[in-house]
């Protein structure tokens, strides 16, 4: 009778057991009212059951009886009518015992809060759970009995709490609040309900939370790198349009250079190199304004050939054990690094002093095939490498006619040699030098070009012949063009008439290869004087420039750079260091520095956070100048970096400037500081400008 039950629970302890006693009545009745004239009760009421005995089948078995043997009768015992009151009154009690057990001694409700469970919720509210539970599973009610000093608390039906401070929690902040935890199942708690029945079945605890606060995001800052922009002016290979050289770009250019000789002497090297680095002095040259070397050698370099005890190895340890071919593959490698161009010059045909004895470009070692075959192997050499721009087939062939056809014929084996170079590499410029006397009339060894009118060079890869006369003072051979008082006046005239027609007259570039003085004869000083003002473009020296906006003038390369030019003096000193300023003041206003590219590229920064933040996060950056000059590598930025709320990653641009020097790569840095509502984990970004060189 569960409502019986439910009531005994209701009622108190009297009833409980009082409804229990009664429970038992009707078996007793039940027992009374049955036929006592048999002394054993019959089954026959009850729904048999497997086992159960049947008058049909054996108990055990289920078959039929054997036959002449009669089953024999199963007694059912009848329990006592004492017995089965006795066993109602005992379960009754039991009953009533637990329950009284359990309304007087009922267990009140445990807290078991861990304050890890705390999590942040919307805005600065913290919520939790109490983690009360009861031991007889009894229903719970929860209600605040006190709250915390600052802020408030609310508490939901499953123990939910939520805590919402007066002002924002920083890390370490805490805040208590006490919460009662009632057991709302029915029990006297003993004694404790007598005396204090509003706190029976009720636990209470102090409840301590603290702002789970994450530890800020951090930033970082990453690299970059970018690209000098555009195409400086100068790169790649180049070609000729009229009397211009133009770069890979159509932009013209000049040679503005120097003559580094010793590959065609008995060392078999650059000379200086028992006193210098050749890295160091290349770097040199382009820091004076050069821009191009012309580099002499004879066929011996070709061949084999050794360097002589002119190297220090201490100081050209990668140098060392190389043949003098490979030391030139290592001075064009450098050059096309450091943005110098190079222009190869077949001096002599075996290693010696000035030009090739006979003034011919073959002799009894080399003959005229070997020297075409010598500069095949060249241009393959190098062929693909825009350092080298130029072949300077050979040196001051004095002794041989422009014309004629015969062995002798040098514009003949200029054009025949110019080919086989062009069908290796089509790409570079063929440098063709004068001869000595032209129609009977004389000029400097290699600076008679006069033929040029009447008979030019033809190649069969177009717009690549350029003409390249030499140029001496009085002090090297008194010429009859120095005599007297006023024969500087008569200069340009000179030179016009030797080579100067053919810029001029808009037929092919000039390309000055060889002039140079030691300033020490007066006479030089006004021959230098006019030739510089010459190739500046000053074709009268009047002191204006004659040629067209927009155009290049005469080029030229310097003899020498070398130290040891005893005849005419280079432009270093005897200590193989100090630049004569002397030279200089001539050389610098003519020299052609490769300009700035135009455009600009960009060096991208990504500045993240670990985390996103639900607050806004700002850092400040500013960048600063490494090998990298701002205002010339790069233009400086500064700024502040800002997060929103959920936001991870940003980016500072910073722009990347071209500039006309032929250098290494170059680095700078944007620093992060200053950051709020974060910390910095990497604060400085390395900004790497990678060069664009000029090859």
């Amino acid at each position: 009778m569960p409502s019986a039950i439910g009531w005994c629970r209701t009622g108190g302890l009297a009833v409980a057991v009082g409804a229990c006693l009664a429970l038992s009545c009707p078996a007793v009745a039940a027992a009374d009212s049955h036929d006592s004239s048999s002394s054993s009760h019959s089954v026959g009421h009850a729904k048999p059951t497997s086992g159960v005995a049947s008058p049909a089948r054996n108990r055990l078995s289920g078959k039929a009886p054997s036959a002449g043997r009669p089953e024999p009768a199963i007694a059912v015992r009848t329990p006592n009518p004492v017995e089965s009151v006795f066993s109602a009154v005992l379960g009754a009690l039991t009953f009533a015992r637990r329950e009284f057990e359990h309304t007087l001694f009922n267990k009140a409700p445990t807290i078991n809060y861990d304050p890890t469970n705390n999590s942040l919720a919307t805005g600065d509210a913290i919520t939790g759970n109490v983690g009360a539970t009861d031991p007889e599973n009894d229903p719970l009610a929860y209600k605040i009995k006190q709250q915390p000093t600052s802020g408030t608390v609310t508490i939901d039906a499953h123990g939910t709490f939520v805590y919402t401070p007066a002002a924002p929690m920083q890390p370490g902040d805490t805040a208590q609040f006490v919460v009662a935890v009632i057991d709302r199942g029915l029990g006297l708690h003993g004694i404790r309900s007598l005396l204090s029945p509003q706190t029976a079945g009720t636990t209470t605890a102090t409840i301590t939370v603290a702002a789970i606060v994450a530890e800020p995001p951090q930033l970082s800052i990453s690299d970059a790198t970018a690209t000098e922009p555009g195409t400086r002016v100068g790169a790649g290979y180049w070609h000729t349009s009229g009397n211009q050289i133009l770069d890979a770009a159509g932009n013209p250019v000049q040679i503005a250079g120097v003559n580094w000789y010793g590959f065609e002497g008995y060392n078999g090297v650059p000379d200086g190199l028992w006193t210098r680095n050749y890295k160091d002095m290349m770097d040199q040259i382009a820091a004076e304004g050069f821009n191009t070397i012309r580099l002499p050698y004879s066929q011996d370099v070709l061949h084999g050939q050794i360097p002589g005890n002119s190297i220090d190895f201490t100081i050209n340890p990668d140098l060392q054990g190389l043949t003098s071919i490979q030391v030139m593959d290592k001075i064009i490698d450098y050059a096309g690094q450091i943005g110098l161009k190079v222009i190869l010059d077949h001096h002599r045909n075996d290693a010696g002093v000035s030009t090739t004895a006979n003034g011919l470009w073959y002799d009894d070692k080399y003959s005229e095939t070997d020297w075409v075959n010598d500069w095949v192997t060249l241009a393959a050499r190098y062929a693909g490498n825009p350092t080298v721009i130029g072949v300077d087939l050979h040196n001051e062939p004095y002794n041989c006619t422009w014309g004629g056809g015969g062995a002798d014929d040098w514009a003949r084996a200029a054009e025949r040699a110019g080919n086989a170079v062009l069908a290796v590499n089509p790409n570079l410029l063929i440098i063709v030098e004068g001869i000595g006397v032209y129609n009977n009339q004389y000029y400097w060894y290699g600076g008679n070009l006069m033929g040029v009118k009447d008979r030019p060079i033809v190649l069969n890869v177009p717009n690549r012949v350029v003409y390249s006369p030499h140029d001496y003072g009085n002090s090297l051979f008194p010429q009859a063009w120095f005599a007297g008082d006023n024969f500087g006046a008569g200069l340009p005239g000179v030179f016009t008439n030797a080579w100067g027609y053919i810029y001029k007259d808009n037929i092919a570039p000039i390309y000055l290869g060889e002039f140079g003085t030691s300033l020490t004869d007066p006479k030089d000083v006004v021959w230098f004087g006019a030739l510089t003002a010459y190739l500046s473009g000053d074709l009268d020296n009047n002191g204006s420039i004659d040629i067209p906006a927009g155009t290049e003038p005469m080029s030229w390369t310097y003899w020498a750079w070398n130290a040891s030019f005893d005849d005419n003096g280079g432009i270093l000193g005897s200590d193989w260091t100090t630049v004569d300023p002397n030279k200089m003041a001539y050389l610098k206003p003519i020299q052609f520095h490769f300009s700035d590219r135009t455009g600009t590229s960009v060096a991208t920064f990504t500045v993240t956070l670990t985390a996103p933040s639900d607050q806004t996060v700002t850092v400040h950056y500013a960048t600063a100048g490494g090998t990298a000059v701002e205002a010339s590598d790069f233009v400086g930025a500064a700024g502040t970096v800002t997060f929103l709320p959920g936001e991870t990653s940003k980016t500072v641009a910073v722009t990347v400037l071209g500039d006309s020097a032929a250098q290494n790569n170059e680095t700078f840095t944007v620093v992060l500081s200053a950051p709020a509502n974060a910390t910095l984990a990497d604060a400085t970004g390395v900004g790497t400008i990678v060069d664009n060189p000029v090859v």
